[in-house]
């Protein structure tokens, strides 16, 4: 029982600082918005390119998706940033996405190959997904919040859910479907809106939604990473007292 009242402790002081993070870096919920412009912008001068466009292509997204984890380890670590966090940030982890994301791609290309022989090949295929999104699902906390890359990357992200999995998914799944629920919800007075009003609350809402899971799982993360549930129910009694 120790146990249970520790994590939910975790996840309830996460949620207060996440929300203090949140109140004072607020602008930074366009972020997804701006990445998303560039993205379509470079998707649309480059992807008739082929080959040549497609490494365009992921070589952008990679430094987008670096840029988010700069910012979120900025918010979570020193609890501000600044422009120059973000323009920064498209260089600081793009070589550990690209390694992961190629480490990743040739399995699964190979898969893709043996699988389209097969009936069940998309069956087999959603399988593997779904296990790689159990299984990676702490990568973008691992990758900021730890520093490591490569194939290690893959073995610590195995690691910490086998110790871990039950007080990661469950805040993660719980956040998830509220967010899902309150999109679907804001469709019906977004869609009384004007088109260019109706798109940019949307996204403003997005934005803060993936900002605040993002945070929240970076300061959980922090409190579960290298550490078990015997040590976090002594910190929590320990801190009570």
């Amino acid at each position: 029982m120790e146990i249970v009242l520790a994590t939910l402790w975790i996840y309830r002081v996460a949620f207060k600082r996440t929300l203090q993070l949140l109140s004072t870096n607020l602008p930074v919920i366009f972020a997804p918005l701006i990445y998303s412009v560039i993205l379509s912008l470079v998707t649309t001068l480059f992807s008739g390119l082929w080959l040549i466009g497609g490494i365009i292509v992921t070589a952008v997204t990679a430094a987008c998706a670096s840029s988010a984890l700069y910012l979120i380890e900025n918010i979570v670590r020193a609890g501000k940033v600044s422009v120059g966090d973000f323009t920064k940030g498209f260089s600081v982890y793009i070589w550990d996405i690209l390694t992961i994301a190629f480490i990743l791609w040739i399995p699964m290309m190979l898969l893709s190959e043996v699988a389209a022989s097969s009936p069940q090949g998309p069956v087999i295929i959603l399988f593997v997904e779904v296990l790689l999104y159990v299984i990676l699902n702490p990568v973008p906390e691992l990758i900021y919040q730890t520093r490591t890359s490569g194939v290690a990357l893959l073995s610590a992200s195995y690691e910490f859910i086998v110790e871990n999995w039950i007080e990661w998914f469950v805040p993660n799944v719980a956040i998830g479907i509220a967010a899902y629920w309150l999109l679907i919800w804001l469709d019906v007075p977004a869609s009384y809106l004007p088109t260019f009003f109706r798109f940019f609350l949307r996204f403003a809402v997005f934005g803060l939604l993936l900002t605040f899971l993002m945070i929240f799982r970076g300061l959980v993360f922090s409190e579960l990473n290298g550490t078990t549930r015997r040590s976090r129910a002594y910190r929590y009694r320990a801190r009570s007292d």
